[in-house]
């Protein structure tokens, strides 16, 4: 018995230590009145993309150099539009506090513009052929996915409803309510 318990133990801790996989950056997007505002998380890996994308940092410990690879690599992978189609321009990022997850990095990344309408995220795509980009939209907690296969994705500003369908169940209840009131003043008529 007491192994059992140990061995759940252990089970349990593992769950709670296990972080987020080499190939997974997740990514808020919360649009504010004049400025896209994308909270990122990116694994370790993330310095292997940005010596990919830059050749000359393996040879260099500036984190000056690290940090100008790092803009030009946001600008180069996630590029925002607007309704007309228009990019929207980066503006700064700041590096956030990783609540002792030493496995990530957390950025919180800002662009200029409103009317949001299209994302594409290829970040990490130069390192990892499954690399998954998660991209949750705050005003809506959906969340698109961005891999090599789909780089891309539109978002609906519109409220639409996915419920729709329950329409279509509202009538066959009121043909029904409408041929129970039929039957029931026919019946109270004939009386």
């Amino acid at each position: 018995m007491k192994n059992l318990l140990i061995c759940c133990f252990v089970c349990l801790y593992c769950s709670f230590v296990v972080a987020h996989e080499t190939n997974e950056a997740f990514f808020i997007i919360t649009q504010k009145e004049s400025t896209i505002e994308i909270k990122a998380e990116f694994p370790w890996t993330m310095r292997n993309a940005l010596i990919a994308y830059n050749p000359s940092l393996k040879n260099t410990a500036s984190k000056k150099d690290f940090e100008h690879t790092f803009i030009e690599y946001i600008k180069a992978n996630l590029i925002l539009k607007n309704k007309s189609g228009e990019l929207l321009q980066f503006q700064n990022y700041k590096e956030l506090d990783n609540n002792g997850h030493s496995k990530q990095n957390s950025y919180l990344i800002v662009f200029n513009g409103s009317d949001l309408f299209e994302v594409t995220n290829t970040i990490m795509f130069n390192v990892y052929d499954n690399q998954v980009n998660y991209n949750k939209l705050a005003i809506s907690s959906k969340t698109y996915k961005t891999s090599k296969a789909t780089n891309h994705f539109n978002v609906n500003q519109k409220m639409e409803s996915g419920n729709w369908y329950f329409l279509l169940l509202i009538i066959p209840f009121i043909f029904l309510g409408n041929r129970f009131y039929q039957k029931n003043n026919d019946h109270g008529m004939n009386s």
